[in-house]
């Protein structure tokens, strides 16, 4: 079994009061879900540069079939998760993609920050220094939760942690993980 060297654990949830969003004083559903950091365990240098003005730690999950500029083939994610650091514009903290289990969707995915040292637009990659590192995403049954395991540099063999993740060989790493946790100021 391969050793994954986690340096960090996100939990996010759909916070009640952030499901909806009001403009010109009409309030609408989201179109598109906000995951909000609510506990964090471990440290991972990028982090803080994702941060909005406020301080805040939040992703909305995008999916790739919204953009009609992505391309469209096998190496296409099925989602995004976008965030908005302070002094940026929204960037793609990573693209989202699931394990298949009989053909149907898992709750476990896989993704990577991007290795080009400026994204769309020249704006300057903030998770450049860590364009090795990986993630591990879990997502509860009805997409209201989602936790994010970080990997020191394990973008080359992220496919197999997800496998090794989906059949159970990481539920101790992750339960200690999750154990450690602290909550995060939320809003």
């Amino acid at each position: 079994m391969i050793t994954a060297n986690v340096t960090a654990y996100l939990c996010m949830e759909q916070l009640p009061e952030l499901k909806s969003v009001t403009r010109k004083g009409i309030t609408t559903p989201r179109k598109q879900p906000r995951y909000d950091l609510v506990a964090f365990a471990g440290y991972w240098g990028a982090l803080d540069k994702l941060k909005n003005y406020k301080g805040q730690l939040y992703f909305n999950l995008i999916p790739t079939d919204k953009n009609e500029y992505r391309k469209q083939d096998g190496t296409t994610p099925e989602y995004y998760l976008q965030c908005t650091p302070a002094k940026s514009k929204s960037i793609n903290f990573s693209g989202i993609r699931f394990q298949y289990e009989n053909g149907k969707e898992t709750a476990f995915a896989s993704g990577e920050p991007s290795i080009n040292e400026k994204l769309k637009g020249g704006i300057i990659n903030p998770m450049y220094n860590q364009r090795n590192d990986a993630f591990l995403f879990i997502f509860s049954n009805n997409m209201e939760r989602l936790e994010i395991v970080i990997i020191e540099n394990g973008r080359t063999l992220i496919d197999a942690y997800r496998k090794q993740l989906a059949i159970g060989g990481m539920d101790e790493v992750l339960n200690s993980l999750q154990r450690q946790a602290k909550m995060a100021k939320v809003l």
